[in-house]
């Protein structure tokens, strides 16, 4: 079974509408039918909360839309993985790239702990881990025709 590490903007993509929805929910169809493992590190329980929360008080969704999203989240079978070490690594990859804050370092450090590819819906991610991380990969970049679902 492979492994497919997400971020919360990924998340949140499948959560939310989202500009890049179609494409998250493109992968997500294409994961089901690979029976793919979906992980993320402990912190994913924090982000995708407080955006959901973020978007109900902006007005972006209504209450009860945001409650329904919620319960949606904690149904999602998601693995969260906090291998020993992820500190660690976080922390040398965030001065590696130089990252003012560790949150999404975090995601990028456990998919190359667990040697698999990190998809997320931000692309200032992507940009930030360059050249230095091969696992990063922006949802942004499925093809169009992939992106409609």
């Amino acid at each position: 079974m492979v492994a497919i590490c997400v971020d919360a903007s990924l998340v949140l993509a499948w959560l939310l509408p989202e500009e890049l929805s179609g494409a998250a929910f493109s992968l997500k169809e294409r994961w089901d039918e690979e029976d793919a493992e979906l992980i993320a590190p402990s912190l994913v329980k924090m982000e995708v909360p407080s955006g959901l929360r973020q978007a109900v008080y902006r007005g972006r969704i209504a209450l009860d839309e945001g409650d329904e999203a919620l319960k949606a989240f904690q149904e999602m079978d998601i693995r969260i993985c906090e291998p020993e070490g992820l500190l660690g690594r976080a922390w040398e990859l965030g001065k590696a790239v130089n990252a003012p804050r560790l949150y999404d370092i975090f995601y990028l450090a456990l998919a190359e702990m667990e040697g698999c590819e990190l998809w997320t819906a931000d692309r200032r991610l992507v940009n930030l881990a360059g050249p230095r991380s091969a696992v990063a990969r922006w949802i942004g970049d499925v093809p169009s025709e992939a992106s409609g679902g």
